[in-house]
């Protein structure tokens, strides 16, 4: 009866571990799953015989042996390929893979043979010599093969190896028990009934704390499996973000690149045009009033020397760029008369703030290309700031009935100005009669300092 609830015990036991990692196989599609559900699969169908068929039919001992045999056989190559999976002989040891090989096809070809010549031979066979030579050496291959996979699972150090190494030592034991029960002399079998149940309870044992440790070198194997697979999943997202900050950064700057040919293109449209107007007004004054012209030539060259450093600069202070446009009205003023006039009021503390220069030029400009100039209908511009920290310039609307050819160099300069800067875009209003671009001053040197670095 002991015996029985021992076998029922480990019936039991073996077919929960044979449960479980069907399950494991089944949810994770992963080969050594499949390896080690065989591998239970073996020893639950052995003890299940035992249950229920071994211990109800007369068997003889060179029989039973011979399923014995076949049982370890099966076990052992399930054993070796899980060596393989688990630590990656294919790569790591390629010669101790065809060691491999070579072990299950031997595994495998023993028992057939053992179980074709017990059957063609008969009962004595089992007891030759020549078959106590080659199970000797049979069981000796199944003890080494348990060896190089203590010597692997040493060889891993780590949690995973460590449970692996338990099993392996104990299939070692379950080896080591199954050939003294071939040499006889050196190992003794018990002879008692109480002998052989206790021997059952130590072989019962031990194979179900082997295949828990191997089910547990699987879960941790699976479970580090997740977690490296997490880490790089987070490696890959990490590296898809920083190439996608690079590419936008890349985008930026080939923007900001484009950006400054586009105003390098559009300051040299603006600076030979300002000039040739200025040289045709200069030499009507020339003949007419020489001390004018005079005048005009030092206005003339204070303007254009402003052009020409503006060229080297991003932002100006709105005081110079005020002193400037005084200077450049002059030169309007010149060649329009009472037609044009300006007014600018601008509140004191606004001056330090800044904007892109040559603005206020390209906007007055603008107005005087675009509307009639004349005594009859003058052309007023007005350049108003308060402490909102916005610029307006406005002019009263007479547009010429000529349409006048224009490339927008004007309005596209500013705007492609404040993109650049990362700053609003000015904003461009016509009602009640009068044209309005109301500009976004840069309020301090902080701001300043952060557009330089960019």
């Amino acid at each position: 009866m002991a015996g029985e609830a021992i076998l029922f015990l480990y019936v039991g036991a073996v077919g929960a571990i044979f449960l479980l990692n069907i399950f494991q196989w089944f949810f994770s599609r992963d080969w050594i799953y499949g390896v080690f559900t065989f591998q239970t699969f073996i020893w639950c169908l052995y003890a299940f015989l035992q249950r229920v068929y071994l211990s109800e039919t007369s068997l003889s001992t060179a029989e039973f042996l011979a399923i014995h045999v076949a049982v370890h056989g099966l076990a052992q190559i399930a054993y070796l390929e899980l060596v393989d999976c688990l630590f990656d002989v294919t790569k790591q040891q390629p010669r101790l893979k065809r060691w491999f090989r070579g072990s299950q096809l031997l595994a495998l070809g023993y028992p057939v043979v053992n179980m074709g010549l017990l059957i063609l031979i008969g009962e004595s066979w089992p007891a030759s010599s020549a078959n106590v030579y080659l199970a000797t050496v049979y069981w000796l291959l199944l003890v080494s093969n348990c060896g190089i996979g203590i010597w692997l699972s040493v060889r891993h150090r780590s949690t995973v190896g460590g449970y692996f190494l338990l099993g392996s030592i104990l299939l070692m034991l379950h080896e080591i028990n199954s050939l003294g029960n071939y040499i006889g002399p050196f190992y003794p079998a018990p002879t008692t009934e109480a002998g052989i149940s206790l021997a059952k309870q130590i072989l019962g044992g031990g194979l179900i704390l082997e295949l828990m440790s191997f089910s547990i070198a699987l879960v941790l194997r699976q479970r580090q499996l997740a977690v490296a697979q997490a880490v790089e999943q987070t490696r890959l997202e990490a590296k898809l973000v920083q190439e996608r900050l690079e590419a936008e950064l890349a985008v930026r700057w080939l923007e900001k690149e484009k950006t400054d040919a586009q105003l390098r293109a559009m300051q040299a449209q603006v600076n030979p045009h300002f000039l040739f107007n200025s040289l045709n007004s200069l030499s009507s004054l020339i003949e007419e009033e020489p001390q004018r012209a005079s005048q005009f030539v030092d206005q003339l060259s204070m303007v254009y020397r402003y052009l020409l450093r503006a060229n080297d600069q991003q932002l100006a202070t709105l005081s110079s760029e005020l002193e400037f446009i005084r200077s450049y009205f002059h030169l309007l003023k010149t060649r329009h008369g009472d037609g044009l006039s300006i007014t600018i009021r601008v509140n004191p503390e606004a001056m330090h703030q800044l904007l892109p220069p040559l603005t206020l030029q390209l906007l007055v400009e603008n107005a005087v290309k675009h509307n009639v100039i004349s005594l009859k209908k003058p052309l007023t511009i007005e350049i108003l700031g308060d402490e909102t920290g916005y610029l307006t310039v406005r002019n009263n609307l007479q547009r010429k009935v000529t349409r006048i050819l224009s490339n927008g160099v004007g309005l596209t300069t500013i705007t492609a100005y404040y993109q650049k800067f990362d700053h609003p875009a000015p904003l461009l209003t016509e009602e009640d009669g009068y044209f309005s671009v109301t500009l976004p001053l840069i309020a301090s040197s902080a701001d300043w300092s952060a557009i330089e670095e960019r």
